[in-house]
C-alpha cells in the first residue's frame, strides 16, 4: 500500500457531521497521511446506534501473512 492522504478538518467538525463521540485519543489535522501512521476511523456499534472515533494503525496485512511486519512498506 503506497498511497497517502489527508485529513483537514479539526476532531469536532467531524464529531458534528457523523454525529459521533470521540474516546480519550487526540488528533490533529494532518496533510500527509502515510501506510502505518495513525488514522482516525468512524465505528458504529452493531447493535446500537452510537458511532464513534478511534484511532487505528492504517496499512494492510496480506490474508497469507503470518506476520504483521511484512505488510509495512519501507
Amino acid at each position: 500500500m503506497c498511497g497517502r492522504y489527508r485529513l483537514s478538518r479539526r476532531k469536532q467538525i467531524i464529531e458534528e457531521h457523523f454525529d459521533s463521540v470521540s474516546g480519550d485519543e487526540d488528533w490533529s489535522p494532518r496533510y500527509n497521511i502515510a501506510p502505518t501512521q495513525p488514522i482516525l476511523v468512524i465505528r458504529q456499534h452493531p447493535k446500537e446506534p452510537v458511532r464513534e472515533l478511534s484511532l487505528m494503525r492504517w496499512g494492510l496485512i496480506p490474508s497469507w501473512s503470518k506476520d504483521p511486519s511484512s505488510g509495512l512498506s519501507l
